[in-house]
């Protein structure tokens, strides 16, 4: 058998196991992966597709903030102050929820959370009989944020049953319920992925750095085997029979990546660029080489279509869609400086965390007042 047909069986075989994974509802693709530094330093980057404006605020939550969470029956559940302030991008999330959900953010504890889309996210339907240990998914950046230091406490905590999650229905995701999985970040490059599938809580600890969007997360783990001869070094001579050959540029270790948009391909993507990047040694050329490997992953519009009601962007619409990069953000750990850039912009804004230490109150500005703002932003979320 040839080594084209072994390929496109190959091909075939994959694209096939991943389309059963997809049902016809929507698909977000958004990218999340973190890298350290030559000094072991963290760095949290993440890009947001969609096909239509969500009603997004940049918040900041400060520390002694009330969360209240609700019971699937309406019921009061988990409450609980924070402990720490959180600085993000949230939203309203469902009708009778008592705050906004953090969609993507980090605490001044240098912990982050990223929410990607993960269609058909089924949660344990058994909650338990305590109450104020049931906790709405919208609820849960806040949860994890407001109150831990570290991957490893948040994984304990889970662990333990400290609480039990259920899917509330969102309106923004075409009223189904809360479809979407949790990658979690600490300032030390640690990692954990936590997902609703099949009725269980699955967490796993992230050793690769990335999290994209379906299949399960094992899936893609299991998938980057397909790829272990992947090497950022170049091969540039040949030879077939006796008939010597020459590469006539550089760049040809990236032609087994994958060159589509597909959380798959992403995926792959997105761990051979945070494993092979050179190591930056300041902060300062870190968050330039986290930039730069998250505009591999930005997407303008139009770049690829979707036709009414196909699977690809958002809930299905009834009109031709495209789905683009909404926002892409970064979080540098240590300095606990937050950076945004919009649709609307082409360099990153940035917001230091540490000079809202003395805010008391909960501040929110709609993403749309970054567009085209590349200095500091930090003094628009200062309350006067």
């Amino acid at each position: 058998m040839s080594i084209e047909i072994k390929f496109k069986r190959f091909a075939i075989g994959l694209i096939a196991g991943y389309l059963t994974m997809v049902d016809c509802s929507s698909v977000v693709a958004c990218t999340a992966m973190v890298i350290t530094d030559a000094n072991g330093r963290a760095y949290n980057g993440k890009t947001m597709e969609f096909s239509y404006t969500m009603p997004l605020n940049m918040q900041y939550i400060p520390t002694g903030t009330k969360i209240r969470s609700i019971t699937p029956m309406g019921k009061m559940g988990m409450e609980f102050s924070t402990k720490y302030p959180v600085l993000g991008l949230g939203m309203a999330a469902y009708p009778g929820a008592n705050q906004d959900s953090m969609i993507e953010g980090i605490n001044d504890q240098g912990l982050s959370i990223n929410s990607n889309e993960f269609n058909n996210s089924k949660a344990p339907t058994d909650l338990g009989n305590d109450d104020h240990k049931i906790l709405a998914a919208t609820d849960f950046a806040m949860w994890v944020l407001g109150n831990f230091q570290s991957v490893g406490q948040v994984k304990q905590a889970l662990l333990a049953g400290e609480v039990h999650i259920w899917l509330p229905k969102v309106p923004f995701m075409g009223n189904a319920a809360m479809p979407i999985h949790f990658a979690i970040f600490d300032k030390t490059g640690a990692g954990i992925v936590v997902e609703y599938s099949k009725g269980q809580q699955n967490i796993y600890d992230n050793e690769v750095g990335v999290m994209t969007n379906i299949p399960d997360f094992s899936w893609h783990l299991q998938n980057l085997s397909n790829y272990a001869f992947l090497s950022n070094m170049d091969r540039n001579q040949g030879k077939f029979n006796n008939f010597k050959v020459s590469a006539p540029d550089s760049g040809n270790a990236l032609v087994g990546l994958p060159s589509d948009q597909t959380s798959a391909g992403r995926f792959v993507k997105a761990a051979y660029y945070t494993n092979f990047v050179r190591k930056a040694k300041t902060p300062e050329d870190a968050i330039i080489t986290l930039a730069h490997i998250l505009n591999n992953f930005d997407r303008p519009y139009d770049l690829s279509m979707d036709p009414p009601g196909a699977v690809g962007d958002g809930p299905p619409l009834k009109t031709t869609s495209t789905e683009v990069t909404m926002f892409t953000w970064m979080s540098d750990k240590t300095r606990n400086r937050y950076y945004l850039r919009t649709i609307g912009s082409y360099n990153f804004t940035m917001i230091d965390m540490n000079k809202l230490a003395a805010e008391t109150e909960t501040k929110k500005i709609p993403l749309s007042t970054f567009d085209n703002i590349s200095s500091d932003s930090t003094h628009l979320l200062l309350n006067k």
